[in-house]
């Protein structure tokens, strides 16, 4: 065999490997799931590169010639190594390991945050990356492993969508502004209350409620930042929006007036198709499901 030849098909080495192994051109067909034409074409054109036979054929089957036995050798190698690769892969597959970047809105930071620190004391191994965007980030990009959004269904049929929650947002106060300020009975008493709004509300329906019917002189705290909304209607400076699963967390909240159904969107979990059965990916959408479940339990059982 000349120094420039070269291999240019591994498989063809791989087939002639089982062939030697096996003994016969059926037997390595079989083996591989392939024609038996396709064993005798490549077995013929890895000889023709080499420039060498590699078996003596007989009416019993193959037999490796030396040059066929050496091949056979190097070639059991890579194959006993090629399998031990694609047994750790697999292992590591199955494994809560490496690095899962999950993205949310704003709005849901506090929960997917408490929702990831039970995932990752269940999986110590697994590192946690939670990217808060109102963009929707590209998953078959790979900028984000999962994603939890609300709206109306995400349709990109790449995406593996759950639905998780029914999420129904309402007014609410802090106990004690209720005790001293009393809540919302009719339209007369929206006037005389202070409100704690978001600078953009995220439903329509939302906007031109409080567009029709809270004075502009009574909203006294705006922020484009939930995490501060939350804190300025819990320390009592007024009425807030709030979803009622993420309120029904806070004791010291109380509903101020009727639910308004129109006030609705849903929260859904996304996975690429791709990924969506890899170990991490499957643990963190199961968590966050079974979680989901339990707060829609608890929404449930509130409005009995």
């Amino acid at each position: 065999m000349c120094m420039d030849t070269q291999i240019n098909d591994w498989n063809q080495v791989r087939t002639a490997y089982h062939v030697a192994r096996l003994g016969t051109v059926s037997a390595a067909a079989k083996f591989l799931g392939v024609h038996h034409a396709t064993v005798i074409r490549q077995v013929t054109n890895l000889e023709e590169e080499l420039g060498h036979k590699l078996f003596h054929r007989h009416a019993r089957g193959y037999t490796p010639t030396a040059a066929g036995e050496n091949l056979s050798r190097i070639a059991s190698v890579n194959e006993e190594q090629l399998q031990g690769l694609v047994g750790l892969i697999q292992e590591h597959g199955s494994k809560v390991t490496g690095e899962l970047i999950v993205t949310t809105l704003p709005r849901f930071n506090t929960l997917v945050t408490s929702w990831m620190a039970m995932l990752q004391k269940e999986n110590p191994s697994l590192r946690v990356k939670l990217i808060i965007e109102d963009r929707a980030l590209k998953l078959e990009y790979g900028e984000a492993h999962l994603a939890i959004r609300a709206g109306l269904k995400p349709i990109d049929p790449d995406n593996i969508v759950k639905h998780l929650l029914p999420i129904q947002f309402g007014m609410y106060a802090h106990k004690n502004y209720v005790k001293e300020m009393g809540k919302i009975q009719s339209s007369d008493d929206i006037s005389r209350h202070k409100y704690v709004l978001k600078t953009d509300i995220p439903i329509m329906s939302m906007h031109k409620w409080i567009a029709d019917n809270i004075p502009l002189d009574n909203v006294i705290f705006k922020s484009s930042d939930y995490t501060a909304l939350e804190k300025a209607v819990i320390n009592g400076m007024g009425i807030g929006l709030f979803p009622t699963f993420l309120a029904l967390e806070n004791e010291d909240l109380e509903l101020v007036m009727p639910l308004i159904h129109e006030w609705r969107s849903d929260l859904w979990v996304v996975t690429h198709v791709d990924l969506h059965r890899t170990a991490k990916v499957k643990a963190c959408s199961d968590l966050i499901t079974k979680q989901a479940q339990a707060i829609f339990s608890r929404m449930s059982q509130s409005q009995k």
